[in-house]
């Protein structure tokens, strides 16, 4: 039925354009006569061209007014609204007040999906932050009975298996730690308890906690970090710094190269993590910021595919940028810039 009413539209505007391009033709060719221009007496065959000639401008010019209006601005918002929900935005909505839309159904119906969509990630979200809070003590009992057990005479196998239990309470704690927090900062908008403070300083200090990893691993680091000051949380930020470093240190081969540089521009602060592991193909690229995702490579190393969708988070409430290059077997980089937002 709608798209009868649209045709009918186009009908009566055909229908009106024609009559108007036939007086506007009229009317000059009176006018012209008045002013002497031309002559009854004599033969003009090319004003009947100069009149359809008008007449098909006014009628492409007002007919394709019409139809893009009409029918192309509804396929624009409904596109624009699919981008929105492609990047993670479910609050996005189309307008359902106008019953002689052609695409009111659609908007109802995309309306209907999207509201499936955000209560199917709300509840998502809240049961891995309810079972991830329930399951912090339990892990903490289970490793300290493990600590325990390991101060205690055991046989050589009894020793082996208190330590895999330890280790795996510790990985499953770090894992409900990025979760609790990677919720909590789904929820958030902005970022409270900012400071100034040195981010090269910081930076140091996180290459200093995990010098155990790397120096294991008999890695290089390259730190290039001038002073810079950064305003923000310095406990958010530190996030991004820890999961980079981790990264880098679990794919980088032994006797491999770590660089951290940080350029202080005019208006944003890059700091680039370099190394010369094992890299990524484009398809794990586009997907390494996604939770829980690991890469076929990875599943056999330490991790839980969480680390850089929380430095994804962090860089985005601190209304900035992560880029990553990367080719397989020749290393990757990952660029974070910060605009500098002093108050």
């Amino acid at each position: 039925m709608k798209i009868f009413k649209l045709f009918g539209w186009l009908i009566i505007t055909l229908f009106v354009t024609l009559h108007i391009g036939l007086f506007s033709s009229t009317g000059m060719i009176f006018l012209m006569e008045r002013l002497g221009i031309i002559h009854q007496t004599q033969p003009v065959p090319w004003m009947t061209l100069f009149s359809t000639i008008i007449a098909s401008f006014s009628i492409a010019i007002i007919l394709t007014a019409i139809v893009a209006r009409r029918l192309f601005a509804p396929l624009r918002f409904l596109a624009h609204a699919m981008e929105e929900v492609a990047t993670g935005d479910f609050s996005v909505r189309l307008p359902e007040d106008n019953p002689g839309l052609w695409m009111h159904d659609v908007n109802i119906n995309f309306n209907k999906m999207v509201n499936e969509l955000n209560s199917s990630e709300l509840l998502q979200s809240d049961f891995m932050q309810s079972v991830s809070h329930e399951f912090k003590t339990p892990l903490s009992a289970m490793d300290g009975y493990a600590s325990l057990l390991l101060c205690t005479p055991l046989t050589a196998e009894q020793k082996q298996y208190a330590e895999r239990i330890s280790k795996s309470c510790r990985q499953l704690s770090i894992l409900t730690g990025n979760i609790l927090m990677l919720s909590k900062l789904e929820n958030s908008e902005i970022i409270s308890k900012k400071e100034l403070f040195p981010l090269d300083e910081q930076i140091r200090q996180v290459v200093l906690s995990m010098e155990s990893l790397w120096s294991a691993r008999s890695l290089n680091m390259d730190l290039i970090l001038p002073e810079t000051p950064y305003y923000g949380n310095k406990d958010l930020v530190i996030q991004i710094w820890v999961n980079l470093l981790s990264d880098a240190i679990k794919f980088t081969p032994q006797g491999g190269v770590i660089s951290i540089w940080i350029v202080d521009g005019k208006e944003d602060i890059r700091v680039m993590f370099r190394d010369t592991g094992i890299g990524m193909s484009e398809e794990v690229q586009s997907r390494i910021f996604d939770k829980f995702y690991q890469a076929e490579g990875s599943r056999s190393m330490q991790g839980n595919g969480l680390g850089l969708a929380l430095v994804k988070k962090v860089v985005t409430l601190c209304e900035g940028e992560i880029y990553v290059e990367s080719q397989p077997d020749l290393g990757s980089s990952f660029t974070v810039i910060l605009p500098k937002n002093y108050p």
